[in-house]
């Protein structure tokens, strides 16, 4: 990862973090003082770094981890904002980073709500998280996962 591919990096996980949205192009070639080409460049170069992932066929942010930057069956909340998660994982993840909330998705299967709590770093609920796809494939449908 080169310089320029840090700071946008950064600066999507940042902007996701804070707002729960991801940046465009041009707000974050704006906010780092580059072209936009640059941007497109190092978010392509990202993508293939598995870094982050990209909308298919175009040049926005779709995840980067444990961000979704589109809306997703697993919500988090804490500190009165809420964020996407693509997993169970993620969900629990971004918690690690903003602190006590909670997660909430439901059931793949029954469809029956579940919710995870966190508080003081520990995590509650009485539901068992299976992944369906082993972690070395995660990257064959990283969507999917």
């Amino acid at each position: 990862m080169n310089a320029t591919e840090r700071a946008v990096r950064a600066h999507v996980i940042q902007t996701l973090h804070r707002t729960a949205v991801a940046p465009s192009v041009a707000e974050t070639a704006t906010t780092l003082d580059i072209p936009q080409s640059d941007v497109v460049e190092a978010l392509h170069s990202l993508a293939d770094q598995h870094r982050l992932v990209l909308l298919p066929g175009t040049d926005a942010v779709w995840m980067v981890h444990p961000f979704s930057a589109i809306a997703t069956d697993f919500v988090v909340h804490a500190a009165g904002q809420q964020w996407y998660a693509n997993c169970v994982w993620d969900g629990l993840s971004i918690l690690g980073i903003v602190g006590d909330g909670r997660l909430e998705t439901h059931s793949p299967q029954t469809g029956a709500p579940i919710r995870f709590d966190v508080l003081n770093g520990q995590v509650t609920g009485d539901a068992i998280v299976h992944f369906l796809v082993p972690a070395r494939r995660f990257w064959d449908d990283i969507g999917f996962t």
